[in-house]
């Protein structure tokens, strides 16, 4: 039987899995985030300051008491496809009710961004966590300890701004980034237009559906009224 996944011994050995991720020059793809638009998230590219909430928060605020946090603390998750980032967002829930304010964004750096590479072999053991830590379900309160254990003790060689992983529930790879919003941007089309379209778009929710509804998760439209997102936001 594997051992259980413990708290972290800190400071954290140092060990040295980065992955990188560097400017577009063509060959290069955008990493996706799907949220809900409301007065704390304006764009696809805002930081959360409020926590901590999910698996990788490294804010100070206790588990189960999420507040600003008072450092300045914020973080932001991007997933490699929309399929990824849908079940993010919508697979604990198994449904993706959308309403007019859910939006999908094509992110980009706009310098190269390091991050600790729990996705490596051996990674996650080189600091003394196991592969659960990304995967697995555990309590939110040990992987926040984690996160905020990644983020204070440096680990690596180069000072890292968040996580990649692997994801629980599409299998495939997402990034949690701390403190860097001015790295990023929105990506633009040939025109100029912001990359930053509704899940209500006839052609962003069809592909959603083809993408969510195999996996088990019902994509529907919902009044903005009915949203319980929407319904948080006042």
């Amino acid at each position: 039987m594997a051992r259980a996944l413990g708290e972290p011994d800190r400071p954290l050995p140092k060990a040295d899995h980065l992955w990188t991720w560097t400017l577009p020059d063509g060959a290069s793809t955008p990493w996706y985030r799907i949220y809900h638009r409301d007065q704390f998230t304006g764009d696809g590219i805002s930081f959360r300051q409020f926590g901590p909430l999910a698996r990788f928060d490294h804010h100070t605020p206790p588990f189960g008491a999420p507040a600003i946090d008072p450092d300045g603390r914020a973080v932001l998750y991007l997933a490699a496809d929309i399929p990824t980032a849908a079940c993010e967002v919508f697979g604990e829930a198994g449904a993706a009710p959308l309403c007019s304010n859910w939006r999908v964004a094509q992110v980009i750096p706009l310098r190269e961004i390091v991050v600790y590479d729990l996705e490596q072999p051996g990674a996650a053991m080189g600091i003394g966590a196991l592969p659960a830590l990304a995967t697995g379900s555990e309590d939110r309160a040990l992987t926040q300890q984690w996160a905020r254990a990644i983020f204070e003790d440096q680990p690596a060689s180069t000072k890292v701004e968040g996580i990649r992983y692997r994801t629980a529930y599409n299998n495939d790879v997402a990034l949690a980034l701390w403190d860097c919003s001015a790295a990023l941007a929105v990506s633009v089309d040939p025109t100029g237009a912001l990359r930053d379209l509704p899940l209500l778009d006839p052609r962003v929710r069809r592909q959603l559906a083809q993408d969510l509804v195999p996996r088990r998760i019902p994509v529907t439209q919902i009044a903005d009224d009915n949203c319980a997102a929407c319904r948080r936001a006042t």
